[in-house]
């Protein structure tokens, strides 16, 4: 293993809590990474860990040979993104199947979560979900400019249309930051509501949807202007 340079494997492809026989696999799935990693890591492996070609089959499949499933436009966008997020929050690189310009959801989810996580890094950012289920899922992740992401989601059987869940987020000790709310299926974002209290960032009544919404979480950054003080002349 001290030779070996990348460990791949092809994960997930089609998968989803939809089907009974495929829903034990689906949550085991992140408990199964950590075990491959573990063992590799435990034999003398330093390299890179990859998942490669994950995809959900949709009718704009040009291509749908070897489709064991095929889900609506919406709902494979919705478990590309997904799959993405639970391997960047593992530390494993992603390699997604599938994506073309015609797949127009699937390419919007792809192309804008590789903008959102550019130069991120797996990354532990404590935090507290008050919420009404027990299915919510979540990532954190650190920016080289000193930023964190947080991806979260409510990890169910995905819908073409889901309504969310509120949610209550508590980042402890994390005061003076600013919040922005990423939706990489629909490709806005928006400047959250934050309260401090007790030295915690808090943000109430948050949609959690059952595909990855992205919160960017930056410090408040201050610029000082040099002040000019107009002379009397004498």
């Amino acid at each position: 293993m001290p030779l070996v340079d990348v460990i791949a494997w092809h994960p997930m492809y089609g998968t989803s809590p939809e089907y009974e026989d495929e829903r034990e696999y689906y949550y085991a799935y992140p408990s199964i990474v950590e075990d491959i990693k573990e063992t590799a890591i435990a034999h003398g492996f330093q390299g890179e860990f990859r998942g490669d070609e994950v995809g959900w089959c949709s009718p704009d499949e040009h291509n749908p040979v070897g489709c064991w499933h095929m889900y609506t436009n919406a709902i494979a966008a919705k478990y590309y993104g997904l799959g993405i997020a639970i391997h960047l929050g593992r530390d494993v690189v992603v390699h997604v199947g599938g994506v073309a310009d015609h797949r127009l959801e699937t390419s919007a989810v792809v192309n804008n979560l590789a903008t959102v996580f550019a130069g991120s890094q797996a990354d532990l950012l404590p935090i507290q979900v008050q919420t009404t289920v027990t299915n919510v899922v979540s990532y954190t992740f650190a920016l080289p400019n000193d930023d964190y992401l947080v991806a979260l989601w409510s990890d169910g059987v995905a819908a073409d249309y889901d309504p969310g869940v509120t949610a209550t987020l508590t980042f402890s000790s994390l005061i003076d930051h600013s919040v922005t709310g990423i939706d990489a299926l629909y490709g806005y974002q928006q400047q959250m509501i934050t309260d401090t209290v007790g030295g915690n960032l808090v943000i109430r009544d948050l949609l959690v949807k059952d595909y990855p919404i992205i919160l960017r979480i930056s410090p408040t950054r201050y610029v000082f202007l040099p002040t000019v003080l107009k002379g009397h002349s004498r």
